[in-house]
């Protein structure tokens, strides 16, 4: 079977490795970091980034991205904090942007396997952690995924 003509290696090469970025997003500056970064790496736009933001609850339920009126302050801060930074990154990149929430009590748990469901080819997550230049430290949220995650994992730190 012979590929189609869009499948080939310069379409491949154009549009880079990871067609699909999972970034774990919290809002914090680490988050906006990571979702830079992810931005760059997915290039013309014909990837797409997805920020997943994990919001404490009872059990996994996904919803798609906009503010519904019974949502909580939480997941009304993580969507404000997403829309600055899409805002800022599209002034310098044509890259796909989306915002999901879940809920869930295990953060690096439900990021990694909503990665798995969802085939994404990389997850990026903001460092944390509270170490210095001499002794960087993980977070633990970032520390469960490099350890968990079935797909490769990127850390980016603001700092």
């Amino acid at each position: 079977m012979t590929p189609a003509a869009d499948d080939g290696p310069a379409r491949q090469a154009a549009a880079g490795p990871f067609r699909r970025i999972l970034v774990a997003w919290d809002g914090s500056a680490d988050a906006v970091a990571a979702l830079r970064t992810a931005a760059a790496m997915a290039g013309d736009g014909r990837s797409h980034v997805v920020a997943l933001s994990v919001l404490s609850g009872a059990a996994p339920r996904e919803s798609g991205g906009a503010a519904g009126a019974g949502q909580s302050e939480h997941a009304r801060r993580a969507e404000l904090a997403f829309e600055a930074a899409r805002a800022t990154i599209a002034r310098s990149s044509s890259a796909r942007l989306t915002l999901h929430t879940i809920e869930s009590r295990h953060i690096a748990g439900s990021v990694c396997e909503y990665a798995a469901d969802h085939g994404f080819d990389l997850l990026v997550v903001g460092r944390h952690g509270d170490g210095g230049l001499v002794h960087p430290k993980l977070g633990h949220i970032a520390e469960s995924a490099v350890r968990s995650c079935s797909i490769p994992v990127l850390l980016v730190s603001a700092g």
